[in-house]
């Protein structure tokens, strides 16, 4: 029996696609400004204000990664930093108008980045694509 290539493994290939896919979002959200890892953030904080802590545990990363994606935030007037009024030695993260027409932007850019990396699909493979693909997220990111 062959050996199966590395080259067609699921973690490759995912890998490899993941790489192409991230260059092609970051070239579209460059001018805006953003860079992927924003991404997570802006939509986080579309349900409403979050701790900085609470981000930086929602997204698998250390505080000083949160902090370092704030700042980067704040200079584009897409979040501002408040003081939690129930605790004030917490800082509330809260995404501004300009964030909002940013996190609107950020998906508009990846819709087109979906179709271009999916053409060539008919409706029913993407939709299978999508399913395979939330299955494995679900697993093996929200738990």
């Amino acid at each position: 029996m062959a050996e199966e290539s590395v080259t067609r493994t699921a973690v490759f290939l995912l890998g490899k696609l993941g790489q192409v896919a991230t260059g092609r979002f970051a070239d579209r959200l460059a001018p805006h400004g953003l860079r992927p890892r924003h991404c997570g953030v802006l939509e986080l904080l579309a349900a409403g204000p979050k701790a900085q802590l609470d981000l930086a545990r929602t997204i698998g990363v250390t505080p000083s990664v949160v902090v370092d994606m704030l700042d980067e935030l704040e200079e584009l007037d897409a979040v501002r930093r408040v003081r939690d009024t129930a605790d004030r030695r917490r800082q509330l993260i809260e995404l501004t108008p300009a964030g909002q027409r940013l996190r609107r932007a950020a998906a508009r850019l990846a819709r087109e980045t979906d179709r271009e990396l999916l053409d060539g699909l008919d409706a029913a493979e993407e939709a299978a694509l999508r399913r395979v693909l939330d299955q494995i997220a679900q697993r093996e990111l929200l738990t």
